[in-house]
């Protein structure tokens, strides 16, 4: 219980930054959902140390973990189109988890990319002469 009750303003905390970014989505012709808009947001406010990760942790994982739930109405909801199960189910969960892997691929390759040193040439003041 005590968990919940620190948990309850960070996650309001978590909401306001997505409230603000779809405020932003609002205000400018992005073409970009409001909630992720926000979480770059929050994002960036951790990395520029305005915010504390402290301030936010427990709340995450708390969502984190039960981030199950928030999905269970939609499986709930795949129940109500059993074509969904038979043939056509099976090339569903085809594009699914290629579309699942085609974005873990790409985000690995990124990050990989962007985290990898970058080896900086230094110019010789007397080469140029």
């Amino acid at each position: 219980m005590k968990k919940w009750i620190l948990a309850i303003p960070q996650i309001s905390l978590i909401m306001v930054f997505t409230c603000l970014g779809k405020l932003i989505v609002n205000l400018f012709p992005l073409h970009i959902p409001g909630s992720i808009v926000g979480l770059v947001l929050l994002f960036l406010s951790l990395q520029l140390g305005w915010i504390k990760l402290n301030w936010v942790e427990t709340g995450a994982a708390l969502l984190f973990s039960e981030m199950m739930l928030f999905f269970v109405p939609a499986v709930v909801g795949v129940m109500n189109y059993p074509w969904l199960i038979g043939m056509k189910g099976l090339l569903v969960l085809l594009v699914v988890f290629s579309g699942t892997a085609l974005v873990m691929i790409s985000t690995g390759v990124v990050s990989s990319s962007l985290l990898k040193p970058r080896v900086v040439k230094q110019h010789d003041a007397t080469q140029n002469s």
